[in-house]
């Protein structure tokens, strides 16, 4: 019981193009919390869809102000009814791009008394990772992938080499709203979404592994919700277009029990996930429910309020911005 009495509680709510998030767990100290790793006592999300706003207006108009309030004020209560003494508040992708997203997280700021903190994109993925090692780095090289809803980030470890952060402006959101029209999308529509991801993904560098290709761990709920048809392989892949070119959402709801919302992105995401295993080099990758507000529970506990300017050192080098 004295044990059970020296864990804290951590919370971390994010605010991402899709949805509004909260996850709160509970740590050891962060002397042993690293290897232990986190128990989960709240994980729960609102679809909020503020990407495709900030995409039409380039800011954050009134009504979802209101929202972003309405959900974060409610999450900052659930996390503290669980216990949570630590709260961290955090801005992403629409928040960089809103020429207003500072007002906004300000406006966030004077109603809950927290910091609501707009991070960059090397930080998101910092931080993805750190949630997917449990702040351990492993041992063996690893590529781990966040794929949102307006943009993706690609993380590669090795342990010869500082981590490698490598941004795509690209998301699962915002690719099906720029080519699909149809439920089921049409076969045109599926070459475009694949041409497009494509020639995103030649951005990246080609990597030629010295030995087989790393492990792999793609996360976010794209990726986890992709997984729900089958193995995240080329092969599975090409078979989850053909299934979702012949179901609707509302029948892929059904078999695979994805949320609707997550429905309509699944074949943007397939495409997504498929020109990133072939670009890296990949036979196949796993997927893992944890998310960057893990990574941020975790850098919370080990570095306080301080932990922006000092998450990189958990990868044993200065941060980089």
């Amino acid at each position: 019981m004295a044990k059970r009495s020296q864990q804290k509680v951590g919370a971390a709510i994010d605010v991402g193009s899709n949805s509004v998030h909260l996850l709160v767990a509970r740590l050891d100290s962060p002397q042993t919390m690293a290897r232990r790793g986190l128990t989960v006592l709240d994980d729960r999300s609102q679809l909020l869809g503020l990407g495709e706003v900030v995409d039409r207006l380039g800011r954050i108009p009134v009504e979802q102000r209101r929202q972003i309030m309405t959900g974060i004020a409610e999450y900052v209560l659930l996390a503290r009814a669980n216990g949570a003494t630590e709260l961290t508040l955090i801005g992403t992708e629409p928040f960089r791009r809103a020429a207003n997203g500072a007002d906004v997280a300000a406006e966030v700021g004077t109603l809950t008394a927290l910091p609501l903190r707009v991070i960059s994109e090397r930080t998101e993925a910092l931080l993805t990772f750190i949630g997917v090692t449990a702040g351990v780095l492993p041992t063996e090289p690893l590529v781990v992938v966040d794929i949102g809803g307006g943009s993706t980030e690609v993380s590669i470890y090795n342990r010869d080499a500082p981590l490698m952060v490598l941004p795509l402006a690209i998301g699962s959101a915002r690719l099906t709203r720029t080519l699909v029209e149809h439920d089921p999308p049409t076969t045109a529509e599926l070459d475009r979404l694949r041409g497009a991801a494509q020639e995103t993904a030649r951005e990246l560098p080609h990597m030629g592994w010295s030995g087989p290709p790393p492990r792999a761990i793609f996360v976010g709920g794209t990726s986890t919700n992709l997984a729900r048809l089958g193995r995240l392989t080329r092969a599975g892949l090409a078979e989850d277009r053909r299934t979702l070119s012949k179901l609707s959402s509302a029948q892929v709801v059904e078999h695979f029990g994805v949320r609707s919302q997550r429905a309509l992105q699944l074949p943007a995401g397939a495409a997504i996930v498929d020109a990133l295993l072939e670009r890296l080099d990949l036979v196949d990758a796993g997927v893992a429910e944890t998310s960057l507000r893990d990574g941020a529970i975790i850098a919370a506990a080990r570095f306080g309020e301080a932990w922006p300017a000092r998450v990189a050192e958990l990868f044993g080098a200065p941060d980089q911005g």
